[in-house]
């Protein structure tokens, strides 16, 4: 499990930057002992003793020539097992560089006294600023905290990805530089799990080490090693920052664990006497809530057994949501998402062999898992992995991570969001788009009240969408799903913009497809909830005419909105319903037809105040069918 001995030659035969194997070259500066002791003072400057179980490193504060502040380590007791640990350190964070994690500068050579320099971080760790905020009575701010646990999250979740369990994380183990951003230090204890092997496998062994406390209780007692026991130390590590107390002086007395202690004051509704009262809980009703919601996310960390708890990404992806206020970890719905590995889409997918369709972002592929779940997987595009690319990756699955509804297409999971090549995996509706439908001469044509049927069900999911303030900014027939039923699913949330409480819209660059975007907001930037609006009115001109929204054929470069704005004030709705409901179609159906028509007429007038709500629209929809409301009753 651990890195082998032998690659230590390969690290310290050389005074100068040799090599690990080929792959692996070093990138920081064998130093020569004398240059180190020099840089601090004869090692005068210890800093603090032990790291892990044993003890079995001093750390000194320095100064390098060039100006650069350092800490060096220095191993003690068995030199053999010391070496394997400082293996473990060199190998990891040469090959791992990442900004929550602690930079190595460099080394001594083997023939001397082992030493690693580190850079130095001002603030120290963060076990430290616990024990002074006692002493002193100040406090860290919670919003910094948070910071803090997102930063290490994020240290953890780059470990993971590669295979990499720290083993030792800890309060101590966590650094803070001068503007108190985090940084994940010390793995010597850590392991890489073997190659090939997947990341989430749990392997039984009999080395168990880490500091008291913070140690994963099915790790200590039965040698169960994963990622997860990770996450349970981290689980811990939230408890301390929620009550500014270590781990070593909390008395648990007959509960089992932090995440016992957590859950019952949770039930008892007693949580708050656990948190620091210094941090403003009492007087500030968000910090109290967002406080709350990080204590449930504890308590899913340190959850019995390991499968229980949720992986780091998801963990990452709680705490910035619980950060932004917009969620509480009781609903869960992060946890399910599942993160898949590319090798098991792939032989999902026969080598990507199916395309269901492509977009600006991607392409979709037909798939079928190992256990028979057909699925839509969405390939972004690669070119070049763009920052934006990733943007979109990374909001769909937040939004579609946090809403469930009947009326929403589900979301069961993603590719982890360190891979180069980015992948969502949907449920898979069969049916296809209402585009295709509508559109296509090999489909047969949608009878009259099943269309009203799926209108009401896309401006259901978009009720819903508004709601829970998010505007989805690309409403189209071709992000319009049916299944087997021709029930509706809303798809395709790339483009999606929350929209922060109390406000009516934000300023934005405009995106979507042109046919549908609302004029106002091409124009000005400006999108809120009346933008889908707009969209959802063509979508209704759709349904009533079958013809394709883009530029209509015989205008004058009119696309449909204002081609049948156009036929309605000349009195001419005949010219944009579709033949088959004027042909042989009783009264019944062409008055909703007519009053349809006039409600789309009335979702894509500009300015946008005149429009209605999406709830408005959703009610005049539902009484047409009824047959007991006309359009004018819907203001």
């Amino acid at each position: 499990m651990r890195f082998r001995c032998d690659l230590f030659e390969c690290c310290f035969t050389s005074t100068s930057s040799d090599t690990f194997p080929k792959h692996r070259s070093l990138k920081w500066r064998v130093f020569p002992y004398k240059e180190i002791a020099k840089a601090t003072n004869n090692f005068d400057q210890c800093l603090e003793k032990g790291v892990g179980k044993k003890g079995f490193i001093d750390q000194y504060h320095g100064t390098l020539e060039d100006g650069r502040e350092i800490t060096v380590q220095r191993f003690k007791e068995d030199k053999r097992y010391i070496l394997q640990q400082f293996i473990n350190e060199t190998v990891i964070l040469n090959y791992l560089p990442h900004k929550n994690i602690v930079s190595i500068y460099g080394c001594t050579s083997h023939h001397e006294e082992p030493l690693l320099v580190h850079e130095h971080l001002s603030n120290g760790n963060l076990d430290a600023h616990f024990v002074s905020e006692r002493n002193e009575n100040i406090a860290l701010p919670w919003l910094k905290r948070l910071d803090i646990a997102i930063d290490i999250a994020n240290a953890l979740d780059y470990l993971h990805y590669y295979g990499i369990i720290h083993r030792n994380v800890k309060s101590s183990n966590i650094l803070l530089d001068v503007n108190f951003s985090a940084k994940l230090a010390n793995l010597h204890l850590s392991c890489k799990l073997p190659d090939g092997v997947p990341v989430d496998t749990i392997h039984v062994t009999s080395d168990r080490v880490g500091s008291g406390g913070y140690i994963d209780p099915e790790y200590l007692t039965k040698g169960r090693l994963s990622v997860k026991i990770d996450v349970y130390s981290f689980g811990v590590v939230l408890c301390e920052l929620l009550s500014s107390k270590l781990a070593k002086y909390w008395t648990l007395n007959e509960e089992n664990n932090f995440g016992t202690l957590l859950s019952r004051k949770i039930e008892n509704k007693t949580l708050v006497e656990l948190f620091d009262p210094r941090l403003g809980f009492q007087s500030n009703l968000h910090i109290k809530q967002v406080m709350t919601a990080t204590a449930e996310l504890a308590v899913l960390c340190m959850k019995c057994p390991q499968e229980s708890r949720p992986n780091m990404e998801q963990v990452i992806e709680i705490l910035s949501l619980i950060k932004q206020g917009r969620y509480g970890t009781n609903s869960h719905s992060t946890k399910s998402l599942k993160i898949f590995h590319h090798a098991e889409l792939e032989e999902a997918t026969n080598n990507f062999g199916t395309c269901l369709g492509k977009g600006g972002y991607g392409s979709v592929y037909y798939g079928k898992l190992k256990d028979g779940l057909e699925v839509a997987i969405k390939c972004f595009h690669d070119e070049n992995e763009t920052e934006e690319t990733i943007k979109q990756f990374m909001k769909e699955s937040e939004i579609l991570g946090l809403l469930h509804h009947q009326n929403l297409v589900s979301l069961y999971g993603r590719t982890s969001r360190h891979r180069k090549k980015h992948m969502l995996v949907y449920e898979y509706i069969s049916n296809g788009t209402l585009s295709k439908h509508l559109h296509e001469s090999s489909s047969v044509k949608l009878p009259w009240q099943t269309r009203l049927n799926i209108a009401i069900e896309t401006a259901t999911a978009l009720e819903f969408l508004h709601d829970s303030s998010i505007i989805h900014r690309d409403v189209k027939g071709s992000n319009i799903l049916l299944d087997e039923n021709f029930t509706v699913k809303v798809a395709d949330f790339g483009f999606s913009r929350s929209l922060p409480d109390h406000v009516t819209h934000v300023t934005t660059i405009p995106v979507g497809t042109r046919a549908y975007i609302d004029p106002d907001y091409y124009i000005s930037g400006r999108v809120s909830n009346k933008s889908d609006v707009y969209s959802f009115g063509v979508v209704l001109f759709e349904l009533i005419s079958s013809i394709h929204p883009t530029l209509v054929a015989g205008t004058d470069n009119e696309t449909l909105a204002q081609f049948a704005k156009r036929k309605i004030l000349n009195n001419e709705l005949n010219e944009i319903v579709d033949p088959s409901f004027l042909c042989g179609s009783d009264d019944n159906t062409l008055e909703m037809v007519t009053a349809v028509a006039e409600l789309a007429f009335q979702c894509v007038q500009c300015p946008r105040e005149f429009r209605p709500s999406i709830k408005q629209v959703l009610e005049t929809l539902e009484g047409i069918r009824k047959g007991k409301w006309g359009f004018n009753q819907i203001t």
